[in-house]
């Protein structure tokens, strides 16, 4: 009889002190963790106990000025946490959240320091999404690459880096100077995000403006000969004509350079290749243009100059796209803007009225409307370091965003 009331006894004092630790305050080091917590939980006057946070299992503590964790393992529950943007030292707590499975580390400048980095590659190593984390790319002193400049306006620095739109393997890592600039960087602008879009508007931006409307097809609009010169290449990459027969010359040229190129060793180019690093290390990304923007360069062209450019991509080989984007890429890896001036400029034809109103279009004026957002970055008057990326002709051929940014008064500096 007394061992069942002893047992009875120690039942009694387990739930007696399981109840007190309930009541119990709960502490934390860092007061704007706690301020954070309260402000997450709604309990701005009250005490935190136990029962409070037991169940809770997502935490957005971003932008606190957060300096220490000590404490958050008490959240035996928590599964995602966001502790962006604070000045957080040390991470190693974050090892005793059993539960966890995503933490956004975005922001915390202590982050990317050697011994930090480990403890949060060991997270991920263990499964735990681990967003912010950035992968430290070192680029060669003699690396490739080139054309990097840099314009500073008080606390505000701009990093401008010319991109190629395609690559090979031997072309990443970039040149350490570029590497660098990419590390440094709060903000990550190129002309648009090809990495983060949605596809699906995206699809639907370009059928809108790329295809008939009116119930034709391309047949309707280009002669016999060369329709037939169209069937017979799209045949040649297993693409049957009547899935695009409504896509208008501007946009049937695009694709058959796309095809062109798929069918080529090339892989991602320098702009998607800082894109997709900078998603995954949460950099701020600020988009110079809007696709409609590009697209409408090529759909307000005359039906005619659309044909020609129809024919002209018709007429390349897969051999002779791969030699010229080869040449391109062995120019861009010398950082040779003189030989990449003269491979743009390269054409054996008298430029006609269209042909100078097209590389307006598609040169001096998205020029100009870039230089304009760049400077709005640099007059923000922010401490925040912004690496931009758009095609090297953008900052070589004239007028170009640097010229543009000297006239209004900038010093722009080359690095590489």
């Amino acid at each position: 009889m007394k061992r069942i009331y002893l047992s009875l006894f120690l039942f009694l004092i387990a739930v007696i002190t399981i109840g007190c630790q309930a009541e119990e305050s709960i502490q934390f080091e860092d007061a704007k963790l706690e301020q954070a917590i309260r402000e997450e939980l709604s309990k701005t006057n009250e005490k935190l106990t136990v029962s409070d946070i037991k169940n809770v299992k997502e935490l957005d503590l971003s932008g606190h000025g957060i300096t220490s964790l000590d404490g958050i393992e008490q959240f035996e529950a928590l599964e995602v946490l966001s502790i962006a943007d604070n000045d957080i030292r040390d991470f190693s707590i974050l090892k005793k959240l059993h539960s966890l499975e995503e933490v956004n580390v975005t922001g915390n400048p202590n982050a990317n320091q050697s011994e930090q980095l480990a403890i949060l590659e060991e997270l991920r190593e263990q499964g735990i999404i681990v967003i912010g984390l950035q992968k430290t790319v070192v680029g060669r002193s003699d690396g490739p690459g080139g054309f990097l400049w840099k314009v500073e306006n008080e606390n505000t620095t701009v990093y401008l880096q010319g991109t190629i739109h395609v690559g090979k393997e031997e072309l990443f890592p970039l040149n350490e100077k570029i590497e660098q600039a990419y590390l440094e960087a709060d903000v990550v602008s190129p002309e648009i995000d090809i990495v983060g879009f949605d596809l699906i508007e995206m699809q639907s931006i370009m059928m809108s403006m790329g295809t008939y409307q009116d119930g034709t097809t391309i047949k309707d609009h280009i002669s016999d000969a060369l329709y037939k010169k169209l069937e017979q290449k799209l045949s040649e990459f297993g693409m049957p004509i009547h899935l695009i027969e409504n896509y208008q010359p501007w946009l049937m040229a695009q694709t058959v350079e796309s095809l062109l190129s798929l069918e080529s060793d090339f892989i991602e180019g320098v702009d998607e290749y800082f894109l997709t690093r900078a998603h995954d290390d949460g950099k701020e990304i600020i988009p110079l243009e809007h696709p409609e923007d590009q697209f409408a360069i090529f759909a307000n062209l005359s039906e005619e100059y659309q044909v020609e450019m129809l024919e002209a991509s018709l007429d390349l080989t897969v051999e002779e796209y791969s030699e010229q984007i080869e040449a391109l890429l062995d120019v861009y890896m010398e950082g040779n803007q003189e030989k990449l001036l003269e491979i743009a400029m390269e054409d054996n034809r008298t430029a006609t009225e269209e042909d100078e109103a097209f590389m307006r279009a598609l040169n001096d004026d998205r020029n100009y409307g870039m230089a304009d957002k760049i400077i709005g970055f640099l007059e923000k008057g922010e401490d925040k370091t912004y690496f931009v990326i758009v095609g090297a002709l953008h900052l070589v051929l004239e007028p170009n965003i640097i010229s543009i940014l000297e006239e209004k008064g900038y010093t722009v500096e080359p690095l590489l």
